[in-house]
């Protein structure tokens, strides 16, 4: 069982973000994903194979599958849409040499077990096992897959790597995929790790770009159209071919590693609310970007080391996890942890409606970002 940390400290981070972090728990194992039921109750994965269940501030192990090789491991983790009723919970585990799998579990008072695999024997390998798994809100699974270290695999409709695949909670291919019996539903990616949705239902998924060749880097937010053809191995960042979908935004020559994504909606963080948030893992920070790409703020850089993922709590506030002890981070004695980004409890309800003014105005550049920290320091005064 993993030991339990009640609040451990609080991190002030060097530069006033109008937002206080929390650390929930420490020593994770290389955690990949969190998700939060409506009772804010929640389950954790770890790349070990070990699934955690969260309730208040206690942590417990429930689960350990088997996993193989590689930089996969159990990554993934959703529950049902009407998981209130019926405890379903899903995972995403890698194996290199049995290929990936999607599995269904029950828990409820006699345990957590296997009820049903949804999607087996898609391409595995060491490296770009994608691993995002989210219902959409058509209540229809979402599953991101990696090109599985061949790239040629992203183009070809009929293999399961570099995709976002669309099926019901059963397993089944949905009727209307854009793909006639084929569980496609986008492709030309190269290792998605994140994937949510906008108020009006767009889908929205981050992307690794190929770093480290020839210093291409140009990581990508990608807003995701059915059957859609996002270019890779052919086109990055910018560049454009024959019914090629460009992205919202990429990184140029820089690498963020971009994972996990969320939406900000119904926020407790009103500066937040409305804004893409991504986990950057080589890039060691939390990025905010709007709806329509034009602004990208990065926070806490370096605070933190690897960010994994931010995930939306029912209460409007951020979890995030961080990836130091996957391999490529430099883990602090305490890491991994998971945090709890909330509004500054400095800057009092009456000022948050003027501190969230100051971020759009930074953000339509009407002021710089020196502007705003003075600006949200001078409210967290009053």
């Amino acid at each position: 069982m993993l030991p339990v940390l009640l609040l451990a400290m609080s991190c002030i981070t060097p530069t006033f973000t109008g937002v206080s972090v929390d650390v929930i728990h420490d020593n994770i194992d290389t955690p990949w994903d969190v998700i939060f039921t409506e009772h804010g109750t929640g389950y954790m994965t770890s790349r070990e194979g070990i699934l955690y269940h969260m309730y208040n501030d206690t942590i417990r192990q429930i689960l350990q599958v088997s996993v193989g090789g590689g930089e996969g491991g159990l990554l993934g983790v959703t529950i049902h849409p009407n998981y209130t009723s019926n405890n379903m919970v899903y995972l995403y585990h890698t194996d290199i040499h049995n290929g990936n799998t999607v599995s269904r579990y029950i828990h409820n008072d006699t345990g957590i077990h296997l009820d049903k695999v949804i999607i087996s024997d898609m391409p595995s390998s060491l490296y770009h096992n994608g691993g995002r798994i989210q219902f959409g809100p058509d209540s229809m699974l979402y599953v991101t897959t990696g090109d599985a270290g061949n790239s040629a695999l992203s183009q070809d409709i009929d293999s399961l790597a570099g995709k976002i695949l669309r099926l019901d909670a059963d397993g089944n291919i949905p009727h209307d995929n854009p793909f006639p019996d084929s569980f496609v539903y986008a492709y030309g990616l190269r290792n998605p790790q994140g994937i949510t949705w906008t108020y009006n239902g767009t889908m929205i998924v981050t992307d690794h770009g190929p770093s480290g060749i020839l210093s291409r880097a140009h990581d990508e937010i990608n807003i995701i159209v059915p059957g859609g053809d996002y270019g890779w191995p052919d086109y990055i960042g910018s560049e454009s071919g024959p019914a090629m979908h460009p992205p919202l935004i990429h990184s140029g020559s820089e690498t963020w590693a971009p994972s996990g994504l969320v939406f900000v909606s119904n926020s407790a963080i009103p500066a937040w609310e409305g804004m893409l948030v991504y986990g950057a893992l080589r890039g060691e920070h939390l990025g905010l970007v709007s709806e329509d790409g034009t602004h990208h703020d990065i926070l806490f850089e370096g605070d933190f080391g690897r960010i994994r993922a931010p995930v939306l709590h029912p209460n409007g506030t951020i979890y995030v996890i961080t990836s130091n002890t996957d391999g490529r981070g430099d883990p602090s004695p305490n890491d991994d942890v998971l945090l709890r980004v909330s509004s500054d409890p400095a800057i009092l309800p009456e000022y948050q409606s003027s501190a969230a003014s100051l971020w759009d105005l930074c953000r339509n550049h009407l002021i710089d970002t020196e502007q705003l920290q003075t600006g949200l320091k001078y409210l967290s005064e009053r």
